[in-house]
């Protein structure tokens, strides 16, 4: 676990993809601060709602998927395989490692987020509460992500194809971001697209709409994620 955490960590791309979350947050930041200040601390928070989700979405997709398809892509998938440290164990592993560096990728963009606000809205009265509202929607967005990023590594173990994971993954990613929530009734399919596939939680918002439902959904996906791994895995004698 702690091997694959750093193998993550250490990827440049890592942290270049956060950098640039962070800097598309300080020129939104600057420009909120100087032509909307009163509405300054309740947009704010609202940096999950796109860039933040955004960047945590490429982070998971180019970077931490990779990982489940490197040894095929290395060529060097039969040889970890054979060993005892490279079936499940690896597997679950990689996906504790990821769920951390998802942790810590969250961590940071809050952090990030916090000081630039602190520091650009210095002369802005913040509203009381405000500081709530920063750690709950940055908890909820943390639930989505590990969501999506456990669920986006099982389809890229299941392809061992990293470009198949990031089509099949980012395609249902992004498509909630083009539908409008007021737009959709349940339980339609515009309806399953917007609020299926963790995007609405990646982007620090609760589900109002039959929210039960979608925490059955939700562990159910990652539940059928898991089942077909396992079960392809045994038929190739990977486990």
């Amino acid at each position: 676990m702690r091997t694959e955490l750093l193998r993550i960590i250490k990827n440049p791309l890592y942290w270049l993809i956060i950098g640039f979350g962070l800097a598309a947050r300080t020129v939104l930041a600057y420009f909120d601060s100087q032509y909307r200040g009163p509405q300054f601390w309740k947009l704010a928070p609202d940096f999950w709602d796109k860039t933040g989700s955004v960047t945590i979405g490429f982070l998971i997709l180019l970077v931490m998927t990779r990982y489940f398809s490197y040894d095929v892509e290395a060529g060097v998938f039969s040889v970890v395989n054979s060993t005892a440290y490279g079936r499940l164990h690896l597997l679950l592993a990689r996906l504790t490692g990821g769920i951390l560096a998802v942790i810590l990728a969250v961590t940071v963009l809050y952090g990030g987020n916090l000081g630039i606000s602190l520091l650009l809205g210095n002369q802005i009265e913040a509203p009381h509460g405000w500081m709530g509202s920063f750690i709950y929607k940055s908890m909820i967005s943390l639930a989505g992500a590990a969501g999506f990023y456990t669920v986006s590594a099982l389809v890229c173990d299941l392809a061992k194809n990293q470009p198949i994971a990031m089509c099949l993954c980012g395609l249902t990613f992004a498509g909630s971001y083009f539908i409008n929530s007021g737009a959709v009734t349940p339980p339609d399919v515009f309806w399953l697209l917007k609020y299926g596939f963790f995007t609405e939680l990646m982007r620090g918002s609760t589900i109002q709409s039959l929210p039960w439902f979608w925490v059955g959904w939700y562990l159910l996906l990652i539940g059928m994620s898991f089942f077909f791994v396992i079960r392809k895995r045994k038929e190739n004698r990977e486990i």
